[in-house]
């Protein structure tokens, strides 16, 4: 029986080992200055010590605090003969949190350090960075609502926004499918990153446009939220924006496949399965289908749908809240307050973009178009998801720790509206919380390798409307020739 689908359309991390202090309580050879029985000094002392040899290496040593007792820095440094006023010591901890030193040091004291049970880390010391925020200007509002804890407010119809990351890498090694109508896998916005992957019929072209546009705003240049992650197309949607359980299925299905075979390539991080459709109902095989996805480490993200009500009554979204590792995406408008369209409730996870986004469309390889609905906001999801993924490999093959971990970082008391009870009401943000700097506009110039690049002269407020007379307006004909995009004519559609 065909089921008809209603169509939705900290700083740098300091990983260095610690070393544990084994059981012995000093090196052999070195002496102790502490406390302790006449035999254990006459046995520490029983090997000729070794003199402290300048130079080596730079070490963090912290003490043990759980000790009785926790020995001062001096005394430390003596048993390795050296003292707070060394050329060769560069720091010395005495706070009441914790006590310590920084020093040069080569093997012998290092491994004496290791062999004292009052001293808990024995460290080198390591390069650390602090995190830079980038900023891609010329954005749909869109990302900079998920990049800013900012009010932000302007013509949502324009790409007067600024976007921020703090990872460059974009989502790059993320697999992101696309189980839509289709993707136009030849659009500037992609710059070769998509490729088809299943199709339910012979006809792999995304004759709806609902797709292309999903997939422009979870990875596209300019438009996307992960524009450095690799998008796959999976078609089991028509060209009138409906399927069949089976076909949806099968897709899912060829999706754990290509993910298992993905696995063992050089530079893969994980994948992300986006599905911004719905059914009338719930079908418990979707359902099925997508929490063994979520088994086999694949992650979900799903449109909460646009009727206004309950998403538990609908799958996918059905999965979202507690009842999986499946994250269930809501709407809202530049305002931050939910759509009126939007299914809201328990299992809506988290509320993301949804109205007026501009992305990627089907006519032809530089056309774009605005649409809303959940299923718009969805993508925005699917694009962080992929970023954190990219920039914390501990969350690529753990759906249930992702979400926790985009819940965590999502932002509070933001979103407004009434919702139906259990709902969290909580807004995507991808970590970077800081207010927006002044906008210079980028766009995207022709060639192979699109990627986002400066635009010399700036032209600010204007509508976008009239997109492709505005870009042949902002540069010059004897400027570096720039890709001309052109947007689709019409009201704003709305898509599931």
């Amino acid at each position: 029986m065909r089921v008809t689908f209603a169509f939705a359309t900290l700083l740098a991390v300091w990983t260095s080992s610690i070393l544990a202090a084994p059981t012995p309580q000093y090196g052999h050879g070195f002496i102790s200055n502490s406390t302790g029985t006449t035999s254990e000094v006459a046995s520490a002392t029983s090997s000729a010590p070794s003199s402290h040899q300048t130079g080596g290496e730079e070490y963090v040593i912290i003490f043990n605090n759980s000790v009785p007792t926790p020995p001062h820095v001096a005394e430390v440094l003596s048993r390795i003969e050296l003292s707070p006023d060394h050329s060769d010591v560069k720091y010395t901890f005495n706070n009441s949190a914790f006590r310590g030193f920084v020093a040069n040091m080569k093997s012998h004291c290092i491994d004496a350090l290791n062999n004292m049970t009052d001293v808990s880390h024995v460290e080198k010391s390591v390069s650390i960075a602090s995190y830079t925020t980038t900023t891609r200007s010329g954005s749909p509002w869109g990302l900079q609502r998920v990049s800013s804890a900012s009010t932000v407010s302007g013509d949502e119809k324009t790409l007067d926004f600024t976007y921020s990351f703090n990872d460059a890498k974009l989502g790059q090694g993320v697999d992101i499918y696309i189980v839509d109508t289709g993707v136009r896998t030849t659009h500037a916005v992609f710059g070769g990153r998509a490729k088809q992957g299943f199709s339910f019929e012979t006809d792999t072209s995304d004759g709806d446009g609902h797709g292309t546009h999903v997939a422009g705003t979870a990875a596209g240049a300019v438009f996307g939220v992960a524009s450095g992650a690799s998008i796959w197309a999976v078609k089991v949607l028509g060209s009138d924006g409906s399927g069949a359980s089976s076909d949806t299925i099968a897709g899912m299905n060829w999706v754990v496949q290509n993910h298992e075979a993905r696995k063992s390539q050089p530079g893969f991080v994980g994948s992300i399965m986006s599905m911004s459709w719905g059914l009338a109902g719930t079908s418990s095989a979707i359902d099925a289908a997508i929490k063994s996805a979520l088994s086999a480490g694949i992650h979900v993200s799903v449109a909460a749908g646009n009727s206004g009500k309950d998403a538990c009554s609908f799958s996918p979204s059905d999965n979202g809240g507690g009842n999986s590792a499946a994250v269930s995406v809501g709407s809202i408008g530049i305002g931050n307050a939910v759509s009126s369209f939007s299914n809201t409730g328990k299992c809506v996870d988290i509320y993301a973009p949804g109205e007026n986004v501009l992305s990627a469309w089907k006519d032809s390889d530089t056309t774009i178009q605005y649409l809303s609905g959940t299923s718009m906001a969805t993508p925005h999801v699917t694009g962080v998801m992929a970023y954190l993924m990219a920039q914390d490999a501990s969350l690529a093959a753990d759906p249930a720790k992702l979400k926790s971990t985009l819940l965590s970082s999502a932002l509070q008391n933001i979103v407004t509206g009434n919702v139906i009870a259990g709902d969290q009401k909580v807004l995507l943000n991808n970590g970077v919380t800081a207010s927006v700097p002044s906008i210079t506009r980028r766009w995207v110039k022709s060639g192979s390798n699109l990627t986002e690049e400066l635009v010399h002269k700036e032209k600010r407020g204007v509508n976008l409307n009239s997109l492709a007379s505005w870009i042949s307006d902002l540069v010059g004909k004897d400027e570096v020739e720039r890709l001309k995009f052109a947007v689709k004519r019409g009201e704003t559609a709305l898509r599931y």
